[in-house]
């Protein structure tokens, strides 16, 4: 089933600034690991090895594979390229009630061009097609992320810490009180919608 879903969505969703998504290959492997080692410099600290530094990151990065197909058993994983050289990875879930985004990195060398703008955008584009809102979730402590999402429209759905719930609405849309139950988090299907706080704009 999921790679049904994978293979439908692979080269429909049209990217800006020269960029694409396909699913990863067996040759993918290494890039991918970097694109783990480089989010988490802290882990390279840990010993003076470095061929047990490597072990460590491989084990940490299976373990977290694992967690993300446990966790979002049907969240989709993109390489990004942009015109055809591989550029950093995107996780989400392309859903019925909303897409999801689970993970987003950029390869360290392709930082600062904004290639995470134009691909959220460009989902933002396509989404707007399909008038289905975008969530996903960021630390609460990571100001410079929150304003990277808050510059592209996105609010805050909930405060669940140690994570804020954001959500991007495509124009025209009802509002939050119009959502399905199906994409609030468990803190508001329960308590409804009304309360929910707007982003916070100091400090983003």
């Amino acid at each position: 089933m999921k790679s049904d879903r994978m293979a439908a969505y692979q080269g429909s969703l049209p990217l800006m600034g020269g960029l694409s998504m396909r699913h990863p290959r067996p040759s993918d492997d290494d890039f991918l690991l970097g694109l783990f080692m480089d989010a988490r410099p802290w882990l390279a600290q840990a010993h003076q090895d470095r061929d047990f530094i490597r072990t460590l990151y491989e084990q940490q990065y299976s373990a977290m594979r694992t967690g993300q197909e446990t966790r979002y058993p049907q969240h989709l994983d993109f390489v990004v390229e942009k015109v055809g050289q591989p550029v950093g990875r995107i996780v989400m879930d392309l859903g019925r009630w909303d897409w999801r985004v689970a993970e987003v990195e950029i390869h360290k060398l392709a930082r600062g061009k904004g290639i995470g703008t134009d691909l959220l955008r460009s989902l933002q584009g396509s989404a707007m097609e399909l008038r289905l809102p975008m969530t996903l979730s960021v630390n609460e402590t990571d100001t410079r992320v929150h304003w990277f999402y808050h510059r592209l429209g996105f609010d805050m759905l909930v405060q669940a810490p140690p994570m804020l719930e954001l959500i991007w609405l495509p124009p025209g849309h009802p509002g939050i009180q119009h959502l399905p139950p199906q994409i609030l988090p468990p803190q508001l299907r329960q308590g409804g919608v009304a309360g929910a706080p707007a982003m916070p704009k100091a400090g983003l």
